[in-house]
């Protein structure tokens, strides 16, 4: 018998598209999330659905509904580091160009947008772990002799 293992590419898609699903969020509440991220306010949204403003503020309040609009307010406009990355992108093409152009170059302003840039790139890495104990070296000794001598 072997020990290999073979996948079913109905099974690796069905498991992929399992392990992506989001929770469920009941229509009503998914409407009024959305009327929240469009503007509108609590008091609109609660009489437009035919509900009390407490009702709509706990359902705002709710875990799935919260996620789903942070989700929605990272991904869209500049919130989302992809959109932002690209901004400064044309940003410093623009400045690198009227640089060009008209000979005149301002290079702190270049400067500082490359500064800006290289510090959002370096927050879209992954954190570095630290040691988990800290030590002090000047104690070092004194905790081995302790360590090593029946005293």
């Amino acid at each position: 018998m072997s020990d290999v293992v073979v996948y079913e590419p109905d099974n690796i898609a069905t498991a992929l598209t399992k392990s992506l699903e989001a929770p469920p969020i009941d229509p009503v509440m998914l409407s009024i999330a959305n009327d929240v991220l469009a503007g509108k306010a609590v008091p609109d949204i609660a009489e437009s659905v035919g509900i009390g403003v407490d009702l709509v503020a706990q359902i705002l309040e709710k875990k799935e509904v919260k996620s789903y609009m942070d989700t929605v307010m990272f991904n869209q406009g500049y919130a989302n580091r992809s959109k932002r990355l690209a901004l400064i992108n044309t940003v410093i093409e623009g400045k690198i160009q009227d640089a060009l152009e008209t000979g005149v170059w301002s290079k702190k302003d270049l400067l500082d947008w490359l500064k800006h840039l290289n510090d959002l790139e370096a927050a879209m890495r992954p954190k570095e772990k630290g040691p988990l104990v800290a030590l002090q070296v000047n104690n070092y000794d004194t905790l081995m002799k302790d360590l090593l001598t029946d005293g």
